[in-house]
């Protein structure tokens, strides 16, 4: 019927020794081999002739063992050729048959998968921001493109995070290995580098923190001598914080120094980001880099961190902010709103005085006033108030630092365009976060604050070191020196302002 084949033939045509078959459909259909079978069992697929053939069934007869092959000339092919070769139970010969259909590989492959074309609109979705199937299902729709399954565009855009950002998960060895390879300085004044890093792999307190920034964000440490630091979360999917330190200049604009990766926000953690400071650009500019101002909320961990790194606090400036956040909860124990709404006022009028010695006789005032009223839930606010906002932090209101801000305004709106131009609000795994971080949130900071290069120069944030004047300020001058008001001028207790009222 056939002749045996050895592995010793050297003949080059297949059909000189290959007997054919008529396929005919059988009760038995055999064992069929599935794909995942397939990875696992690779002595299954059989080579001849520059054909490959892959193992889609095998059948046990009385003659023996049949395992049919299929060509496989590329995923997806239809090639109708089939061959099948018998493994004879009487002797240990195998006889290779062939089917009478032959190979033809000029038929389409069979679609599968996203078409490429639609794949291309949904990288572009996607670096738009649209980063989850069901807004690019709704997009596609709007777009009159043939919708994939949600299923696969959710493994089209795995494969493709892994692609742009690297692996989601990542070790602290692998940290480490990207902290090494980022931490030599480069010649691109906005290329993103790891100023500062450490690393403790121990199983039962393990432990990072990283500073990165760039040259360009470095060079306005020289331009100020206060610095805002701030700690914001919603960044990381494993919920670590972000830390990000800056100044801002004479416009209230504000111009970040580099951002910080760590497990907490604790001393430790604030004095590894003022260090990293102080490190690089004596590193740099061989400057002995010492802040004397800090403008925070009201945590303690960034105080300490700033004294155990400079030695020194002049000003300790209260985010106007994150104070009132404070005080409205204090103030909801009060239920008269027409009291609650006139405490407000009084502190929200207090904020706004720009003399030292006149704040504190507002603040004796305040106190005698709302005392009077004899209610114990007002007398607890004001005891509360005087404890917390004057004896503790004090620095909270316009003139406690004249010429310096008020508030973290600034920084908390950087925080906020982050999240919904880099992030797009979503919490990236810490391996497409220091991705993401690299490339684009550092590259694209430093770059807008680029004043030498001819590509950004014109829209570029330069430090402002004097407040712009507008018109309509101008205009408002005249017509107050117009009115001949009387002028007191008081001096700050520092004896080196004076304050014009």
């Amino acid at each position: 019927m056939a002749e045996a084949l050895s592995d010793h033939d050297e003949t080059d045509s297949i059909d000189s020794v290959v007997p054919s078959y008529r396929e005919e459909a059988t009760g038995d259909d055999g064992d069929i081999i599935n794909s995942a079978k397939k990875m696992r069992a690779s002595g299954l697929s059989y080579e001849k002739n520059n054909f490959k053939w892959t193992c889609c069934k095998i059948n046990d007869t009385e003659q023996g063992t049949k395992k049919y092959y299929k060509c496989s000339f590329k995923r997806g092919s239809n090639c109708p050729a089939k061959i099948y070769l018998l493994f004879h139970a009487s002797n240990f010969e195998v006889t290779l048959f062939q089917a009478i259909i032959r190979h033809d590989h000029t038929r389409e492959c069979k679609q599968t998968g996203i078409p490429i074309e639609v794949k291309n609109v949904i990288i572009e979705l996607f670096q738009n921001g649209y980063t989850i199937p069901k807004a690019i299902l709704s997009e596609l729709d709007k777009l009159k493109i043939i919708q994939p399954k949600a299923s696969q565009i959710s493994n089209f855009l795995v494969t493709l995070r892994k692609k742009l950002y690297g692996p989601a998960q990542i070790s602290l060895n692998c940290i480490k290995n990207w902290c090494i390879e980022k931490s030599i300085i480069p010649n691109d004044p906005d290329e993103c580098f790891v100023a500062n890093y450490y690393i403790k792999d121990d199983d039962a307190n393990p432990l990072f923190r990283l500073f990165v920034t760039t040259k360009n964000l470095m060079k306005n440490c020289l331009n100020s001598n206060h610095v805002c630091a701030y700690a914001t979360y919603k960044l990381i999917w494993q919920g670590y914080p972000v830390l990000m330190v800056g100044t801002t200049d004479k416009q209230c604009a504000f111009h970040p120094f580099g951002m910080a990766l760590c497990i907490n926000e604790q001393t430790d953690d604030f004095e590894f980001i003022f260090k990293s400071l102080q490190i690089t650009v004596e590193k740099l500019y061989n400057i002995n880099y010492c802040p004397i101002i800090l403008v925070a909320d009201t945590s303690g961990a960034i105080t300490n961190g700033f004294i155990n790194v400079f030695n020194v606090i002049e000003k300790r400036i209260m985010c106007w902010f994150h104070a009132t956040k404070n005080i409205d909860i204090r103030l909801n124990a009060i239920k008269d709103k027409k009291m609650k709404t006139e405490l407000r006022q009084d502190i929200e009028f207090m904020q706004l005085i720009k003399n030292e010695t006149i704040f504190d006789a507002a603040i004796k005032l305040f106190q005698k006033k709302w005392k009077s009223k004899k209610c114990p839930l007002i007398n607890n606010f004001i005891d509360y108030f005087i404890n917390e906002w004057c004896m503790s932090n004090k620095g909270w209101f316009e003139g406690f630092a004249i010429g310096y801000p008020s508030s973290n305004n600034a920084l908390e709106a950087t925080n906020g365009k982050i999240k919904s131009l880099y992030t797009f609000r979503e919490r990236l795994p810490v391996g497409e976060f220091l991705s993401v971080l690299e490339k684009d949130i550092i590259h694209q900071l430093s770059r807008e604050r680029n004043v030498n290069d001819i590509v950004t120069s014109q829209n570029a944030k330069s430090f402002a070191n004097t407040p712009s004047i507008n018109l309509s300020l101008w205009t408002s001058t005249y017509h107050w020196i117009k009115e001949e008001r009387e002028v007191i001028i008081m001096k700050n207790h520092d004896g080196k302002k004076n304050a014009f009222y």
